[in-house]
């Protein structure tokens, strides 16, 4: 039993020094001095009776077993806090602060810009933290509360958290100009793609979903590389390496190395792959609620058409001179 309780200053102290792992690092990002948060951490242990921190020479700090679960105790405390004093505040106020956002990794460079150039500007007070991550990082970074939100796709379950769908992204397939299928008006069976060798994204349950795509229909394909970079996959296939199945897509044709590869839509209605909003349960922040509307209104609307090599080069010539 402790004496006097704990402020919320000191359990952010606290929850900003277990997630930096850095006793330095969490006063740098909390902008406030080494030994103010020091002294308020130790207090913090002292009025609780029990260690939180394990120091950990040369490598700073790390939560012992008590630790852990008042982490998870404070973090959700926080939370709760955090949605009291919103609520309590006049709505017509701006809401400000700090959203933390999880993004599932392999789809970051193609919706988190334009999706935080969105909430920065309808609510310019709000502080966002992007946490790129692969799907189980994520529902990591949920349970210890250490994201308030996840943007990821339905391939593996949440099953722990509120999910909402924002959009659903066919496969299609990439392939080298000079495949005889690129420039095919009308869409094409997977089935003429048998032959070809793959080129498959392969991370997690990213290539068992395509390789199911494959098998729904009899096929088993040759698998010529593994790749787990996004570019990498589309660079070797403008080499002519071989076909690739992808969801999101390029605003144009060209990859990094300068090939080019093709956009060949498919016959057959396949499973596309689900975009989720994650969230918390019990999550209560009028931030994430604001965040919430914002992928509404930027997800309903339909995805600008893929530029040719082309319309690429001149738009970079125009933009450079």
């Amino acid at each position: 039993m402790f004496d006097q309780g704990f402020t919320l200053t000191q359990l952010r102290y606290f929850t900003e020094a277990a997630r930096a792992g850095s006793m330095t690092e969490a006063a740098r990002r909390l902008h406030v001095s080494q030994p103010a948060l020091s002294s308020a951490i130790n207090q913090l242990e002292r009025d609780l009776g029990v260690r939180l921190f394990e120091r950990v020479p040369r490598r700073g700090i790390r939560l012992t077993s008590a630790g852990r679960q008042f982490h998870l105790d404070a973090e959700g405390l926080l939370s709760h806090a955090e949605g009291v004093l919103e609520r309590a505040g006049s709505f017509s106020q701006a809401l400000s602060g700090t959203l933390r956002v999880g993004m599932y990794l392999p789809l970051a460079p193609f919706r988190a810009p334009s999706l935080l150039q969105a909430f920065a500007r309808r609510h310019p007070n709000i502080a966002v933290e992007l946490f790129e991550a692969d799907h189980d990082r994520l529902v990591e970074l949920l349970d210890s509360r250490e994201i308030d939100v996840a943007i990821a796709y339905d391939m593996a379950p949440f099953e722990q958290h509120h999910t909402e769908a924002l959009e659903v992204i066919p496969p299609h397939m990439i392939v080298a100009p000079e495949h005889p299928l690129a420039g095919a008006d009308a869409p094409v069976s997977l089935t003429r793609f048998a032959a070809d060798p793959l080129v498959l994204l392969d991370l997690p349950h990213t290539a068992h979903y395509y390789l199911n795509l494959y098998r729904s229909l009899g096929l088993t394909p040759e698998v010529r590389y593994r790749i787990q970079g996004f570019e990498t996959v589309r660079g070797l296939v403008g080499r002519g390496f071989g076909v690739a199945l992808l969801n999101q897509r390029i605003g144009h044709d060209l990859t990094y190395g300068g090939a080019e590869v093709r956009s060949v839509e498919l016959e057959e209605d396949l499973p596309g792959l689900t975009l989720l909003l994650v969230r918390r349960r019990d999550e209560e922040s009028q931030r994430v609620r604001a965040f919430t509307e914002v992928c509404h209104r930027i997800f309903s609307r339909p995805a600008p058409a893929p530029e040719t090599a082309a319309g690429a080069r001149e738009k970079a010539t125009l933009l450079h001179n």
